[in-house]
């Protein structure tokens, strides 16, 4: 708004709060949409903000392909996510909060090879903790740690406040069985069916384009 990362405009002026009264007054729900992870998209224009967390807590965040992203194997990562979408709820009132489907990135191919998210830092912290699960198995446990402390967080601040999440279309290949294609279970280890059958979530509207 102002064309400078971290500065408000000049006068001030808050789009969100706009919209939020502007969808009510048409008898409309506003749900405020949120990407858990990316820190830096890259058509961003500009040097980031002194308060950005890249910045801040260069620990946390990985340059994979051309982005940014917030390493969701980082609990600092998900007590950040968790505090933001929590300011949100309780500083408006929105409808309902809402996930993208980007939570571990999409693979990144180099020579037609994928090349693999660089979360070792934070793997190698969990193994010398002593933790068992294989390393799919725990990135989709970091997940669905955030999915859990998201439904609790905002459960408690603000119980008719809807989560919902718009996860890859397909779940798993096969499921049913004559659905094929991109596995987001195994690429970007959602497994929002789980998220559905733990009632961590109102609603799912799969991204099917």
């Amino acid at each position: 708004l102002s064309g400078i990362q971290g500065q408000a405009p000049i006068p001030f002026w808050d789009p969100l709060a706009f919209a939020v009264t502007e969808a009510h007054a048409r008898g409309l729900e506003l749900h405020a949409w949120f990407n858990p992870y990316r820190a830096k998209h890259p058509s961003a224009k500009g040097p980031l903000a002194r308060s950005h967390l890249a910045r801040q807590r260069p620990e946390l965040v990985k340059k994979y392909g051309k982005h940014l992203w917030m390493d969701p194997g980082e609990p600092a990562v998900r007590a950040h996510t968790l505090r933001v979408v929590l300011d949100v709820v309780k500083r408006y009132d929105i409808d309902g909060v809402h996930l993208d489907d980007y939570f571990y990135p999409y693979k990144e191919r180099r020579a037609n090879r994928s090349t693999d998210f660089p979360d070792d830092r934070s793997w190698k912290r969990y193994r010398k903790n002593k933790g068992t699960l294989a390393r799919d198995d725990w990135r989709r446990q970091n997940v669905n740690l955030l999915i859990e402390a998201l439904h609790k967080g905002i459960t408690k601040a603000k119980p008719w406040v809807k989560f919902g999440i718009s996860p890859f279309g397909i779940w798993r290949p096969g499921f049913p069985e004559t659905v094929t294609g991109f596995d987001s279970y195994a690429e970007l280890y959602a497994d929002s069916r789980k998220w559905l059958h733990e009632g961590w979530v109102d609603y799912l509207t799969p991204q099917l384009y």
